[in-house]
């Protein structure tokens, strides 16, 4: 098995699962993916805070990020950090207009114009029936230099974006065998992109690169990841953030109870009865 630290709770040890590879390299504590470890990597870059686990960061309630259909341990933490808005994408929730932190159509976002200085999407946009109105929704929402870090099912070698679902009508028409991501397996993808998207972030009027992420020591795997900016490319506004000690968050017992439960169930069972005959 792999080892390493994860950039999240800061847990040094084996990483489960690598064969699922951006899915998998579990961490052994807070179950974070190597997918969403190289996202806490980029914002670490565009928050001041690379080199540190997301547990080790100073508080800067004065950055604003806003996440849409956010998973794992690290949503509880950067809650404490920032100025978060953990969304989830639910038409009769967004229509009462109740919970305006909690909910929102990134088609058609209800935020103020220059609201976040950062936006997160991670494999959200290849659910999202019009992206390129998604993605101008982001550019509005976010502040002069803020950064939109994304991850979509995405292709560099290939220069056209696959279209699963005809979207040109009122309804979806299918144009291959469906799709289905997240969600319980019920969230339809649209499309698989290629590297048109970057020609598309960037007539939105974002500047735009693409990275091939890669880091061994924290169990992040090659990936793409795309980070776009409202201005110049990785101008950093808001500064670093004070850096305490990194160290280790110490046992998420919640997540360890989940990963000995899901992958080693049968070693949990013989604890169990070995229990039982003392």
């Amino acid at each position: 098995m792999p080892r390493g630290q994860c950039n999240i709770c800061g847990w040094s040890g084996e990483f489960l699962q690598p064969s699922r590879e951006r899915e998998g390299m579990l961490c052994g504590n807070c179950a974070s993916s190597s997918r969403l470890r190289a996202v806490i990597a980029w914002l670490a870059v565009v928050t001041g805070n690379e080199g540190l686990p997301l547990h080790a960061w100073g508080k800067n309630a004065g950055v604003a990020i806003l996440e849409s259909s956010a998973r794992g341990s690290y949503p509880v933490m950067l809650q404490d950090k920032f100025d978060y808005f953990a969304t989830e994408y639910d038409p009769g929730e967004i229509a009462g207009g109740k919970h305006p932190r909690r909910f929102a159509d990134f088609q058609d976002l209800h935020y103020a114009d220059g609201t976040f200085d950062v936006v997160i999407a991670s494999d959200v946009f290849e659910h999202v029936r019009d992206d390129e109105a998604g993605y101008r929704e982001v550019f509005r929402t976010l502040k002069p230099g803020g950064t939109l870090i994304l991850t979509v099912p995405y292709m560099h070698e290939q220069p056209a974006t696959v279209r699963r679902v005809d979207t040109s009508g009122p309804t979806d028409v299918l144009l291959m065998e469906p799709e289905y991501h997240g969600g319980g397996g019920h969230t339809l993808t649209y499309r698989t992109y290629g590297r048109d998207l970057l020609s598309l972030l960037k007539s939105v009027g974002f500047s735009v690169a693409h990275s091939r992420t890669c880091n061994d020591a924290l169990g992040i795997t090659p990936q793409s990841v795309i980070v776009a900016q409202k201005g110049a490319f990785l101008e950093i506004p808001y500064g670093a953030a004070k850096r305490p000690g990194a160290g280790s968050l110490g046992p998420l017992i919640p997540y360890r109870l989940f990963l000995l439960l899901k992958y080693n169930f049968a070693g949990f069972t013989r604890i169990v009865k070995n229990l039982g005959r003392t």
